[in-house]
């Protein structure tokens, strides 16, 4: 697995029109994100997908960029 937690890649935020899908690999260029370092509405969206519902949410996650990868139960791959 490539893991570079240094990069700061920088993408348009998040919102209706995003994935989620788990991932077993973190691209060079993602920035990582550690579930608790999440604000309360990103935590709980990404418990929701974690748990089956569709990644597709209408709301803006703070904090979440497409490209961003979160450490969860699974590595999370915004998209």
């Amino acid at each position: 697995m490539i893991l570079n937690v240094n990069c700061c890649h920088m993408a348009r935020a998040v919102d209706s029109e995003y994935d989620v899908d788990r991932t077993d690999t973190v691209p060079e260029t993602a920035r990582v994100r550690h579930f608790d370092e999440l604000d309360d509405s990103a935590q709980q969206y990404l418990f929701n997908v974690a748990e089956g519902a569709s990644p597709r949410d209408p709301s803006n996650l703070s904090g979440l960029n497409e490209g961003d990868v979160v450490v969860f139960t699974n590595y999370y791959h915004i998209k």
